[in-house]
């Protein structure tokens, strides 16, 4: 039996559609009523004719040669529509693994009729199908999952440090992660310019590397953070691949996104290295981690809020140790490989053991 995991790709778009698209009368025929559903009505019969169903019936080609009895599709519905035709043709059934929070459209809604199974990420992702009309027993939560042992295990908080470039009698405030503009790097350098009033030798990191269509995004952060007059309390490192000893080397972690996030990897990645975490009271967050018990959660786009919350747990290291240890224990119950692994499983089960499958096949 194959089950096959299938990706998006990447669209080509003829180079004339884009001054198209950016035209005057076609913006301004966007921005009317009845020319904007027009507008993404003809997008989608271009996108089904030259890209949905030519793409659709060649991968379906593909699975019938390889016998694949289920098609899983792992983004969104948005992003996984030839995946789920494919299967829709194929009358295969198929797993869409949802990741990110997505409002459908009336195209999208009908594909997701023809869905026999999604798994979300977390209960936010699992809210916004469920506003878009997506039926509650359609779905079950499959949490992100964790290699427990890498954070656990040997951990070398002096190698951390010293890929982090800092001292290991220093204080050490990090972000982790993709730099992107609604991650919230802005309010964490203003809240570390707050955190520096009362905590002068804290250091703070940013690790991670902008997409490619926001390359001078780096840049913008440190023209802030020399704004903000913390040159000598803040670094910028690319991506990390060695995150277990990035973490290791933390005080405290800082998810400080202005969008609700769809899980935060690096929250339970924290966690797992018994670290305090600092997060937004929104998204899936609320679901990783309880305030005051793992770590503290702050209002997103605040950083007074967010720089008490620092302060607290760098002036009381009991409160960060005991909150770093029951964050490792939360994440080895709820937040291990096993557990995810377990979740898919269970969908596949579900679908392949069914009386309808079995008659099919």
């Amino acid at each position: 039996m194959i089950v096959w995991d299938v990706y998006g790709a990447t669209d080509h778009r003829p180079g004339w559609l884009g001054a198209v698209r950016d035209a005057r009368p076609v913006r301004w025929w966007q921005r009317s009523g009845w020319g904007s559903k027009l507008y993404h009505g003809l997008g989608l019969c271009l996108w089904l004719t030259r890209r949905g169903l030519p793409r659709a019936i060649e991968l379906l080609r593909v699975a019938k040669r390889r016998n694949v009895r289920l098609i899983h599709t792992n983004i969104r519905i948005g992003h996984d529509r030839e995946g789920i035709l494919a299967a829709w043709l194929g009358r295969l059934p198929c797993v869409c693994h949802i990741r990110h929070q997505e409002t459908l459209g009336c195209f999208d809604r009908l594909l997701a009729r023809t869905v026999s199974r999604f798994i979300y990420i977390s209960q936010a992702v699992r809210e916004s199908h469920l506003k878009s009309g997506v039926p509650a027993g359609k779905g079950r939560i499959v949490y992100n999952g964790l290699n427990i042992a890498a954070f656990t295990a040997g951990l070398d908080t002096e190698r951390g440090r010293a890929i982090l470039g800092q001292s290991l009698k220093t204080q050490v405030v990090g972000m982790v992660g993709r730099l992107d503009t609604w991650k919230g790097h802005e309010v964490f350098l203003r809240a570390m310019a707050i955190l520096r009033q009362t905590h002068p030798a804290v250091k703070a990191v940013i690790v991670g590397d902008p997409p490619p269509d926001r390359s001078n995004y780096r840049r913008q952060l440190e023209l802030l953070s020399e704004e903000l007059h913390l040159d000598d309390v803040v670094s910028f490192l690319p991506f990390q691949a060695d995150v277990p000893a990035v973490m290791s080397a933390l005080d405290v972690l800082v998810l400080a996104s202005t969008s609700p996030e769809p899980f935060g990897r690096v929250i339970i990645e924290a966690m797992a290295a018994g670290k305090p975490v600092i997060a937004v009271d929104s998204g899936a967050a609320r679901e990783i981690l309880e305030d005051g018990q793992q770590g503290l959660l702050v209002d997103a786009g605040d950083d007074v809020a967010l720089a008490r919350a620092a302060a607290r747990l760098l002036s009381d290291s009991d409160l960060a140790q005991s909150m770093g240890r029951l964050a490792r224990l939360r994440v080895a119950e709820r937040f291990g490989a096993d557990r995810y692994l377990a979740g898919v499983q269970a969908t596949y089960r579900e679908i392949l053991e069914s009386p309808s499958v079995v008659a099919r096949d």
